[in-house]
């Protein structure tokens, strides 16, 4: 028994991360799409392999050459543009023909065991189907009382429809003479270059010049993957997420981005917030923003409708005092809001000295120059800076604002200085009055935010569980290339209970 994959596709629903790569390598809860038919058939015990390439082929050829304990033969679909899946069939045609296979298209993440189970399934030509779900977009199958398959198409209504086929297909030898040869009647003498694999079956299902079995492997997952929405839904199933999400006890949520966007509230996210806190679950609520102190934020929450409390909040501000009262430093000069300068000074400070011990830098969304200036001065006499925290922009609902690490830059390229220590995320000293006041296990603590460096990395770096939502910073795109990879990644925040 061989496996055949049919590669040569664009994807250009996948668009831009397909731009310089085939879909099917495109990676879905930590593992390229195609990797996942090439477990399933080395769990199968089958070991000979034959994709057919086209758009980007080399880089399939060169994601295959170390694959280990199968053999793959890469086929070439030179003409993969003025093709389609039945012509990439077609070129395999010497390799397959009159012999047993397994053919499936590339653009499935599936369950390790779905293979195995078509191939042990009693009769020896079978598709490979889902009882228990129907899709519009997916190929149907219709059966006779005897229960072989009389046709194949995305054009079955649901009161007709048996099943909805996953697009794995297992011929014996002789279907595999009769396939080929019409195969070959629609390509060689029809001169029909672009039609589906599908189509063909379809006659020979109609005809019953081909007897078929559908195999129901309802209960096991697989997605098959042709847009973003596709892809979400393969992220979630394949990374657990819905069983991950019952052992965690405690949420901590990113703001900015995350459960709202500058004034605007991501949709559902109050409600998801809410669902959590009456399962009976911790919330807690953490934000590199020093613009605001903690009483600001827990009023606009409850304006929102989420009830909370000062000790809920966890800010980039507290580690930067803490350090202040561990050094016992008595005088700073604050670039900040008139929040942020309030909130140090309510803890003793003083944040207008004319000797400054530090030069304390928050989000100002009430910079001017001359504070620049006063800053700068002080810097240039040597004194040191403290940041409380590196995001280089803040995002709004109109797009990002610079944020402190934009000021840090520019303070550098003028003065010559960096910070001698910058507070918040990703610091897990952030996570510190947590786990000191609380005692919060952190093994069972989920992180959620929209930016890789700051929240995902915290996350990592504290061996906490992982959330990206795709609502602020973070596209799926960039998430593709990024070095730092979440747990788990949603659209929104919504959708934690949305499966």
């Amino acid at each position: 028994m061989y496996g055949v994959i049919l590669a040569a596709g664009v994807g250009s629903r996948l668009r831009p991360m397909t731009n310089d790569k085939p879909k099917c390598l495109v990676t879905t809860a930590g593992k390229a799409i195609i990797q996942y038919q090439i477990d399933a058939y080395k769990e199968a015990g089958i070991r000979e392999i034959f994709i057919i390439v086209g758009y980007e082929g080399e880089a399939i050829k060169d994601y295959c050459k170390h694959i280990k304990d199968i053999s793959i033969k890469i086929i070439d679909n030179q003409d993969y543009e003025n093709t389609n899946n039945m012509y990439s069939l077609y070129l395999a045609r010497e390799y397959v023909d009159g012999k047993p296979f397994i053919l499936n298209n590339a653009d499935l993440s599936i369950d390790s065991s779905i293979v195995k189970k078509l191939l042990s399934f009693e009769a020896s030509d079978a598709v490979a189907v889902d009882t228990g779900i129907f899709n519009d977009e997916s190929m149907k199958v219709t059966v006779r009382d005897n229960g072989t398959i009389s046709g194949i198409s995305k054009a079955v209504a649901e009161k007709d429809s048996f099943a909805c086929s996953i697009d794995f297909y297992k011929f014996s030898g002789k279907s595999s003479l009769i396939f080929f040869k019409k195969i070959k009647e629609i390509i060689e003498v029809d001169r029909n270059l672009k039609d589906w694999t599908e189509v063909a079956m379809h006659k020979l299902f109609s005809t019953q010049e081909m007897s078929f079995y559908p195999c129901d492997i309802a209960g096991l997952d697989w997605v098959e993957i042709d847009n973003y929405q596709d892809l979400a839904i393969s992220d979630r199933k394949f990374s657990n997420f819905d069983k991950s999400v019952k052992n965690i006890d405690n949420f901590l949520f990113d703001l900015d981005g995350t459960v709202y966007l500058g004034k605007d509230v991501i949709p559902g996210a109050v409600e998801s917030v809410n669902q959590i806190r009456k399962m009976g679950k911790s919330v807690f609520f953490f934000s590199n923003n020093s613009s605001k102190n903690k009483k600001d934020y827990v009023k606009r929450l409850r304006k929102i409708g989420i009830d909370c409390i000062d000790s809920d909040i966890i800010l980039s501000t507290d580690g930067l005092i803490g350090y202040l009262k561990e050094n016992n430093i008595e005088k700073v000069h604050v670039l900040g809001t008139e929040s942020l300068k309030s909130t140090i000074r309510d803890f003793g400070f003083d944040v207008d000295a004319d000797n400054p011990e530090y030069v304390v830098i928050g989000y100002d969304t009430e910079l001017t120059y001359q504070k620049l200036v006063d800053a700068c001065n002080y810097i240039n006499k040597g004194v040191d800076i403290l940041a409380t925290h590196c995001d280089v922009f803040c995002p709004t609902e109109n797009g990002p604002v610079p944020d402190v690490g934009a000021m840090l830059e520019m303070i550098r390229l003028t003065t010559g200085k960096t910070a001698k220590l910058i507070f918040g995320k990703p610091s897990v000293s952030m996570l510190k009055p947590l786990v000191d006041n609380l005692k919060i296990d952190l093994t069972r603590t989920l992180i959620i935010g929209d930016r890789l460096h700051t929240d995902i990395r915290m996350a990592k770096e504290a061996k906490c569980l992982s959330l990206l939502v795709l609502s602020g910073e973070t596209t799926r795109d960039q998430l593709e290339t990024a070095a730092i990879k979440p747990d788990f990644v949603l659209t929104t925040v919504a959708d934690i209970f949305n499966s």
